[in-house]
């Protein structure tokens, strides 16, 4: 399998889903997202299609060499694919169940559990073999509910994340809000200033008036 191409739709997915959340984040701000849509449809659609591609070389490397062991290629693979699922999740409605559960972790297989065996006819190798399967079924499930806890932490920290960011944006806002009441208040001093002085020019004009029309009576009535 092409590791560098596995490399590289790793790294693509990773900063699909830093795509992600700024067009959530612009989404939840009502502003225009429509760049980072066609961006994000771009990208997942190379993932897919690179996806495909690894999938198709596992397939024929097996068929090839069938003594190769393809498992750890697998694992990656299915991880990179969870990860595309993640991000379609992320990008759809979150408040659905199985997209929620997708996010938590939680759309993995149950382990079958085993019903009681009666081991009194069986031989030491049947009963170590069966030890054995019971033992792996355990950590799988372990590896299950650890990778869940992982999936569980690392959306908190993303939410962490996004909080912290709202966070940044109302105090930018708040400073904004501030200043503008600071500029307000300056104005109405202002203003208040203008008016007294119109008040104070206003009583000036009216004494000149008065003394104006006392001189034209005065020169009247001589």
């Amino acid at each position: 399998m092409d590791t560098k191409l596995l490399s590289r739709l790793d790294l693509l997915a990773d900063n699909t889903l830093s795509v992600i959340f700024e067009r959530n984040r612009l989404k939840d701000l009502k502003l225009d997202v429509e760049k980072y849509e066609t961006n994000i449809q771009k990208n997942l659609s190379q993932l897919k299609d690179g996806i495909q591609q690894l999938e198709q070389q596992l397939s024929e490397e097996e068929q090839t060499d069938t003594t190769k062991d393809t498992k750890v290629d697998e694992d990656k693979l299915i991880q990179l694919q969870l990860k595309v699922d993640k991000l379609e999740a992320l990008l759809g409605n979150q408040t659905d169940p199985a997209a929620r559960d997708l996010l938590l972790g939680n759309n993995h297989k149950k382990s079958p559990r085993f019903t009681p065996i009666d081991t009194s006819q069986m031989e030491n190798s049947q009963i170590l073999q069966l030890q054995q399967r019971i033992i792996d079924d355990q950590d799988q499930d372990l590896d299950h509910l650890s990778e869940a806890i992982r999936r569980q932490r690392e959306l908190g920290l993303m939410i962490g994340d996004e909080l912290e960011t709202h966070a940044i944006l109302i105090d930018e806002t708040e400073e904004m809000v501030d200043r503008t009441d600071e500029r307000l208040r300056r104005a109405k001093k202002k203003l208040d200033y203008v008016g007294r002085k119109v008040k104070d020019n206003k009583s000036i004009c009216i004494v000149i008036a008065l003394i104006l029309i006392f001189f034209i009576l005065v020169a009247l009535f001589r």
